[in-house]
């Protein structure tokens, strides 16, 4: 709330608008003025409603906020990741997060705990589905109790694909990640979608699992022909032709390997190398 205030309190000034008059009609001159000096918190709506006076979208107020501290959780995540595709991931930089779990008893940390151990054991987990059981289900668990999920939910479902089967994962794209279309031209959501659908198509692609992969590509269907989409709707072609060569073992090469040249022009060649990959698996032919 602190940044919050400091940072109303620029923008009010930056529009050259006066404390009475931003408050006017949503609050006093006092609550405006002791959010503005870190003295006071406020309702989520008296915020949402000096924005709008402002003609600052919620969305933008955030991307703000980001940009004038650090944001420690995202900076950690990055962090994670980095090391995750560069190989760097180790057993004691796990430990360190799961401890830190312990110590706030924030499941943020014991998420990412979660997808480093799972991650760097899948195959083991997919052998023996018996194995960490007890983090596999606090994770199912925590997915299964929120009804309204937010990026953190779908980051961490569409990274654990492995870990649900084909009907947990049928439920969650109906009841949970459909709701998130809705905000399909909203460039924070449309890279959210993009990752979480493209995770879903390489995991059912990588099981020949024809039904799953379907659930995801009609996800995509009604998102929109813009840049924002590019890199998912490249993809979904790519992943059109997995499908029907996985209904009917038919494999039009053609559209296959024009697909791959874009996504090579388009600066993508380790993400074309993986495809490539991918396709001789899933249809042992080269591409």
């Amino acid at each position: 709330m602190k940044q919050q205030g400091s940072l109303i309190k620029k923008l009010r000034t930056d529009r050259k608008i006066s404390q009475a008059k931003l408050a006017e009609g949503i609050s006093s001159r006092t609550t405006l003025s002791s959010f503005e000096n870190r003295k006071t918190n406020l309702s989520s709506q008296t915020l949402f409603d000096y924005l709008d006076k402002m003609n600052i979208t919620v969305h933008e107020f955030s991307l703000l906020i980001d940009s004038e501290a650090t944001d420690q959780k995202r900076q950690l995540v990055q962090d994670f990741y980095t090391r995750y595709y560069e190989r760097t991931l180790t057993l004691d930089y796990l430990t360190n997060l799961e401890k830190r779990y312990f110590e706030t008893q924030n499941f943020f940390y014991y998420s990412l705990y979660v997808q480093g151990l799972l991650l760097l054991n899948r195959e083991s987990f997919l052998m023996n589905q018996g194995a960490y059981t007890q983090e596999v289900e606090l994770v199912k668990q925590y997915l299964f109790d929120i009804e309204t999920w937010g990026r953190f939910e779908l980051n961490l479902f569409s990274n654990l694909l492995f870990i649900f089967d084909q009907e947990t994962i049928s439920y969650y794209l109906d009841h949970g990640i459909k709701k998130i279309l809705h905000y399909a031209n909203d460039p924070f959501y449309a890279n959210l979608l993009s990752v979480v659908i493209l995770n879903g198509c390489a995991f059912a692609s990588e099981n020949k699992d024809a039904y799953l992969l379907n659930k995801f590509l009609l996800l995509s269907e009604p998102l929109p022909n813009t840049p924002l989409y590019f890199y998912l709707k490249i993809h979904q072609v790519l992943y059109q032709e997995i499908y029907s060569y996985l209904q009917s073992a038919q494999l039009n090469k053609e559209i296959l390997k024009n697909t791959l040249v874009v996504i090579e022009q388009a600066g993508y060649q380790n993400h074309k190398d993986d495809l490539q990959q991918l396709l001789a698996a899933v249809t042992n032919r080269a591409i």
